[in-house]
């Protein structure tokens, strides 16, 4: 056979095994909740996990991790929850305000003991105001002056915030990043505040959550929370091989990176 038609016949022929080959690729399985191989429900999971509000940390990045957040403290609870997560062996995150239910100035040997003992301390503004009712310059008020009030406590200005009510707009989006600040809110909410005396509802949050990697909302304000709620999830997280750690180490983030 001629040269050319050999070459022909060669390259007829790997045509034909591609097609035959492409004909045959197996599609790739589709991953849902109710799918019989545990790893690809795991992977599908923190896939769901990962989907973000743009800017804003809902979810944590570390596998197996759950952050238990706490809002709109210093209050005279903390401190037994700081008795209460130290005993478990657990470290939270607080978004704590200067002047709301409690004045930090206050209950500020509470904020510096939650710092010293490993929690991460984090700003919820000054007065808990809606940042979306606010000029600009109202806006840096409620974070510089609670910034400046924690310098002055444990030496440090917070990195990570929480808008209170988790309201946000344009406007306060663009000075949070502006300023640098990471913006977090949550994946799961207790809604312990809206039935202190149901504490079974707000433990019902955990259960449904599907699996670790998500970030809690709970107040250290609330006796309940501190004395029924959090004994119960802490129990129920470990029982599960959770891992119970602050927002910036479910980020994967060192400590360094939580303040400035």
């Amino acid at each position: 056979m001629a040269p050319f038609f050999r070459l022909a016949s060669i390259a007829a022929a790997l045509f034909a095994v591609s097609m035959i080959a492409q004909a045959s690729v197996i599609p790739a399985p589709v991953l849902t909740p109710q799918s019989s191989n545990p790893e690809l429900t795991k992977n599908a999971h923190f896939e769901h996990l990962e989907k973000r509000e743009y800017g804003v940390i809902t979810s944590c990045r570390v596998p197996g991790t759950v952050a238990m957040t706490f809002d709109d403290g210093p209050y005279k609870f903390t401190n037994q929850l700081l008795d209460l997560l130290k005993q478990a062996g657990v470290k939270a995150t607080f978004f704590v305000n200067g002047d709301n239910i409690g004045n930090i100035y206050q209950y500020d040997w509470i904020v510096k003991r939650a710092y010293h003992e490993g929690h991460q301390i984090a700003s919820h503004t000054w007065g808990h105001a809606d940042l979306t009712t606010l000029s600009y310059d109202q806006i840096h008020s409620q974070m510089t002056k609670l910034d400046d009030a924690l310098q002055s406590i444990i030496g440090v200005r917070p990195v990570y915030m929480r808008p209170p009510y988790g309201y946000l707009n344009g406007a306060a989006h663009s000075y949070l990043n502006d300023k640098g600040y990471k913006i977090v809110k949550w994946m799961i909410d207790t809604n312990d505040w809206a039935h202190p005396g149901d504490v079974a509802s707000s433990f019902s949050a955990y259960q449904h959550a599907g699996g670790p990697g998500f970030i809690a909302l709970e107040h250290d304000t609330l006796e309940s929370t501190v004395n029924d709620l959090i004994p119960r999830a802490i129990e129920y997280a470990k029982n599960r091989g959770w891992e119970l750690v602050t927002v910036g180490e479910c980020l994967g983030v060192s400590q360094d990176g939580w303040y400035r």
